[in-house]
């Protein structure tokens, strides 16, 4: 019973951070440090309720416009292949419908129910999409109809470099191609490139815990807008899992670095509620999002939130903000060993 509990065990869920302008680059997820022993299938489905009301931004006399509402839905497919009993390789790919969606009074309602702020939804028309991003530069997108966008493709590399009875740690190497198209919001146009360590730590044969740190660089949107992403980029991810008989409980927290460049600041405008409604968090914070998934056989569903702590004076939540992007994230994984 020991050895099988501890073959359930079967690593982190290896979420990305969704959202429409995070997912335009290079995101390094975090997987098992332990070999892998044979090739491996990995197919989900997601979505992600993004609501950002229209914020305008300024450097000196430049302006930029952003308005993020959506609900995304992702078809993504993860083939991993060991080329040795260390090494192995993986290409990642995923197809996004951005559309207006269901999930919008479902949110609405849950907000009411627990007498949570609603970052001003009810202002705006429900189930919407108008994905804008353009300044006096040029424009990324402008979405206001369903698009299905193709996403970039990422390859990814991971070598156990340590393997002890309880403990195992691995370097990884990701590389993000230029396949998705920008206007669709499918994708940056740029090349990205990130190196990580993961590690994996078995106490018992019923829990493990992983962990992973990984630096990015970012290339520059393909448009020509002046408000581009940071060049460097950080992630630190800790995830617990626990067995119990069959099914396996997972904890994540996932934070990753400020996504856009210093100097830009938002042109106030209607109070701490229009800020809060705003995507200024989103694009000049670091963000945490925080899991919560099951597995049971090769099949695995996770809910995601965000919630990053530090000092917010705007929000009645003083020791943490939300950048509402995205807002909610629900998914549904198959893997299976080849």
């Amino acid at each position: 019973m020991a050895l099988l509990l501890a073959l359930l065990l079967g690593g982190p869920m290896g979420l990305r951070t969704q959202g429409p302008l995070r997912e335009l680059f290079l995101d390094i997820t975090a997987l098992d440090a332990r070999p892998l022993e044979r090739p491996e299938l990995d197919v989900r489905w997601s979505f992600a309720n993004t609501w950002n009301e229209p914020m305008q931004l300024f450097r000196g006399s430049q302006l930029a416009m952003q308005f993020l509402d959506e609900q995304a839905d992702s078809i993504s497919l993860r083939l991993r292949v060991p080329w040795n009993r260390r090494i192995w390789s993986a290409v990642e790919w995923k197809l996004t419908e951005h559309w207006g969606g269901w999930s919008d009074r479902p949110i609405d309602a849950w907000h009411s129910l627990i007498g949570a702020f609603n970052y001003q939804r009810s202002q705006w028309p429900r189930n919407e999409v108008h994905l804008h991003y353009y300044d006096d530069g040029g424009s990324a997108f402008r979405i206001d109809h369903a698009t299905l966008a193709v996403g970039d493709l990422t390859l990814r590399t991971q070598a156990t470099v340590l393997e002890r009875s309880t403990l195992a740690l691995a370097a990884r190497l990701d590389v993000k191609l230029p396949v998705g198209s920008l206007s669709a919001a499918g994708g940056s146009g740029g090349f990205d490139a990130g190196a990580g360590l993961c590690a994996t730590w078995t106490p018992s044969s019923w829990a493990a815990l992983h962990g992973l740190f990984a630096v990015s660089r970012f290339s520059h949107l393909s448009a020509p807008t002046l408000l581009q992403p940071a060049p460097w980029h950080f992630t630190a991810e800790i995830s617990f899992e626990a067995q119990i008989g069959e099914t396996t409980l997972l904890l994540e927290s996932r934070v990753l670095s400020q996504l856009l460049a210093k100097g830009w600041d938002r042109t106030p405008q209607g109070g701490d509620d229009a800020l809060l409604s705003s995507g200024f968090y989103a694009d000049f914070k670091a963000h945490n999002q925080v899991s919560i998934g099951v597995r049971r056989g090769a099949f695995l569903v996770w809910m995601s939130e965000d919630f990053t702590p530090g000092p917010n004076p705007h929000s009645t939540l003083k020791f943490l903000w939300v950048s509402n992007a995205p807002d909610l994230v629900m998914g549904l994984a198959y893997t299976t060993s080849l």
